[in-house]
């Protein structure tokens, strides 16, 4: 009984720290001074710094109060290869520039045990993946989760031109189909996938 009475304060002040934080950062205002994409480079720690955001430190809270409070966290899991925990910004605005952004958060044992108990709805999609959506309790858990990697989606294509002439020319490129590559900026923490069907997608990662 009292483990029970213990639980329920846990979850109640959880949520309550969800409701405060949501509250105060849904109408704020985004830095006039974010950094551009093509700005990102290495630290002296070799870890990719982009939009002041750094890979492998900063957090999801550090992330919200750049990019806004309006995500949907879901984990997805395929088999033969580890969970991934994915916080979706379906429409933010970047120094800007109006883009979708995907955060990959780092995530181990203890944080899956959390998830799992607090699991809203899970459902396997067609490719085999399965999906899985958490309650408030569980999304108050990841506010402290640092990233792993960052996903730049633009709102508008960008040509090969475009690119070179804000990001430079790529180390290298691997033409995985006709119409698609990947450009590769090791310095700037980078990769770029080049689709001449579709919107470019830039991924931030060390």
């Amino acid at each position: 009984m009292k483990e029970s009475k213990i639980v329920s304060i846990i979850l109640l002040s959880a949520v309550a720290i969800f409701a405060v934080f949501y509250l105060s950062t849904r109408n704020m205002d985004m830095p006039q001074n974010q950094a551009m994409p093509w700005q990102s480079h290495k630290d002296s720690n070799n870890n990719t710094v982009v939009f002041n955001l750094t890979i492998g430190s900063s957090d999801l809270t550090d992330a919200m109060r750049l990019l806004g409070s309006e995500v949907k966290a879901s984990l997805f899991e395929n088999e033969g290869k580890n969970p991934e925990l994915e916080i979706f910004f379906s429409s933010t605005k970047v120094g800007g520039i109006s883009a979708k952004v995907i955060l990959n958060l780092i995530i181990d044992n203890a944080n899956i045990d959390i998830l799992a108990a607090n699991i809203k709805e899970s459902m396997v999609m067609p490719s085999g993946v399965r999906k899985t959506t958490f309650n408030l309790a569980a999304e108050s858990s990841m506010f402290g989760l640092k990233i792993k990697s960052l996903t730049f989606i633009p709102s508008t294509d960008l040509s090969q031109d475009t690119i070179i002439s804000r990001f430079g020319k790529p180390s290298s490129v691997d033409v995985v189909e006709q119409g698609l590559e990947y450009w590769y900026y090791p310095t700037k923490g980078l990769r770029i996938i080049v689709d001449s069907d579709g919107k470019e997608i830039l991924e931030f990662y060390n």
